[in-house]
């Protein structure tokens, strides 16, 4: 019974909710939401917010540039910056005859740059050219490398540029790098019956041409023989007395039509091997503006200088194919009396190191002093000295390897005499002008007479004096770099004269 009453009980219950839910009225629910308040760090900074807006519009622009059948994106690299040539115009560069610019022929791929050249590859562009005469060097020169006929730099053996100077003055011309030596190119003959130790007495006919370098190895080579350079008369080769003059100035290799005659070499610069230097000349004002772009073309000139060594042949085959050039066998012979001056002769005859007895600067001097008492100068000799140290040493502190690598020298005695056929080493005698003792006065003659016949066997006699002959020669090897020292020796005084310095090349 009891159960009967709950249920009708709930089920009346649930039929009223029913009724009240389907007729009661509906009020909005309304709830409330409370906010927390930011707290510092939980927004996103700037950085993000670009980050994210970048990677949006990558993703955009990725998508753009698909869709147009492009394949760049937002993060390819810039291209380098490309370097700027070195000089805004190229760089004329002439020479006193084609043997001088071969090693600029082989380093350039040519008289004009090739683009894969070891100047181009320095952002250099140079243009080369040669002249047989220093008359046409002098006119390059004088128009400047802006003119397609010009030069910047010339290449010439030292006593023909001091025979120009008074005509190059105004450009201010310096020598600032030596590239060769002439080693058998200059010389000097006589005819039969005359010799280093038979030269004909008074004035002495000399058949040669003022301002040449063969000229001037003559005249040297007198002058220590005691004969004035004032006292003798140069004769030109065309000349009716050319014939019966008995010495005469020459060029090697002989020219086809030379008047040889019965005449032989007596000396040439195979023998005085450090007498004539090949020097690089430029006016004052190029070489004060483009100080680092010279130096840059002294080391690819250096460089040529290496390759051509490494293939002669190919290296004259290059050059005779260019304009106006000689045959390559005619080049060859040409080459061959010419040697090149690495970065250490540089080096000495900058004078950097204090102790080197030929410098430029005394070679320049000579070459004036002797070229005025013959007549081919007629001012006093230029205060200071037109030579540029400044790119040599640069040179040798950049490069020093360069100045390590110096090839081995050739041992005394072991040069061919230059004497005609009769086979005899030739010898000189060189006496000191001095009336009286000077050890101070007399080493620096000595050092520099033994270092230009630097393959020659050297011996110093004092009269009366066997023990300051001893005290010359050790002071001279103290004093100097010397080379090959051992070969000067005190000696016996034979004749007259208070010094004398008997040279024998062997």
């Amino acid at each position: 019974m009891r159960s009967y009453v709950v249920f009708f009980t709930l089920l009346t219950m649930g039929g009223l909710f029913v009724v009240f839910q389907v007729t009661g009225d509906r009020a909005p629910h309304k709830v409330t939401v409370k906010v927390e308040p930011r707290v510092e760090g939980d927004e996103p900074d700037a950085k993000e917010r670009s980050a994210t807006k970048g990677k949006q519009e990558g993703k955009q622009a990725s998508g753009g540039k698909k869709a147009s059948g492009t394949s760049g994106t937002s993060k390819d690299k810039p291209e380098p910056k490309k370097l700027e040539p070195r000089m805004q115009r190229p760089l004329r560069v002439v020479s006193l005859g084609w043997e001088l610019i071969a090693p600029g022929v082989v380093a350039n791929g040519g008289a004009r740059p090739d683009k894969g050249s070891l100047f181009s590859k320095e952002r250099l562009e140079v243009h080369l050219a040669a002249f047989r005469t220093m008359q046409e060097v002098e006119s390059a020169l004088a128009r400047g490398g802006s003119d397609a006929m010009g030069a910047d730099v010339a290449l010439v053996p030292l006593p023909e540029l001091v025979a120009s100077y008074e005509r190059l003055k105004a450009l201010a011309p310096k020598v600032f790098l030596v590239l060769g030596w002439s080693r058998g190119r200059d010389g000097l003959m006589a005819s039969t019956g005359t010799s280093l130790a038979r030269l004909p007495r008074g004035r002495i006919d000399l058949v040669g041409k003022a301002g040449r370098s063969d000229t001037f190895f003559s005249l040297f080579t007198l002058e220590l023989l005691g004969v004035p350079v004032k006292q003798v008369r140069l004769i030109a080769a065309d000349d009716r007395r050319a014939k019966k003059a008995k010495l005469s100035a020459m060029e090697r290799p002989l020219t086809t039509g030379a008047p040889v005659g019965d005449r032989r070499f007596l000396l040439t610069t195979a023998d005085a091997t450090r007498l004539i230097p090949m020097v690089a000349v430029a006016a004052d004002g190029l070489i004060k503006g483009h100080q680092d772009a010279l130096a840059i073309w002294g080391q690819v000139w250096l460089a040529g200088v290496e390759k051509l060594q490494r293939d002669v042949p190919a290296a004259a085959r290059k050059v005779a194919g260019l304009k106006n050039a000689p045959h390559a066998l005619d080049l060859l012979k040409r080459l061959g009396q010419i040697e090149a001056a690495p970065l250490m002769d540089n080096a000495r005859l900058a004078g950097l190191s204090g102790r080197a007895p030929v410098t430029l600067e005394l070679l320049f001097g000579r070459c004036w002093q002797i070229w005025r008492d013959s007549g081919v100068l007629s001012s006093p000799i230029p205060k200071p000295i037109p030579v540029h140290v400044g790119i040599m040493s640069a040179m040798v502190r950049t490069y020093p390897a360069l100045v390590e690598a110096e090839p081995p020298k050739a041992k005394p005695g072991r040069s061919r005499p230059t004497g005609g056929g009769s086979g005899e080493a030739p010898r000189l005698t060189f006496k000191p002008k001095v009336r009286r003792w000077n050890e101070q006065e007399l080493v620096p003659q000595v050092a520099f007479v033994s270092t230009v016949f630097e393959r020659a066997q050297v011996r110093v006699s004092v009269r009366d004096s066997v023990g300051r002959a001893r005290s010359l020669t050790r002071t001279v090897t103290q004093r100097f770099d010397v080379p090959t020292p051992g070969r000067i020796q005190p000696g016996a005084h034979k004749g007259d004269g208070l010094i004398q310095v008997k040279i024998t090349m062997e």
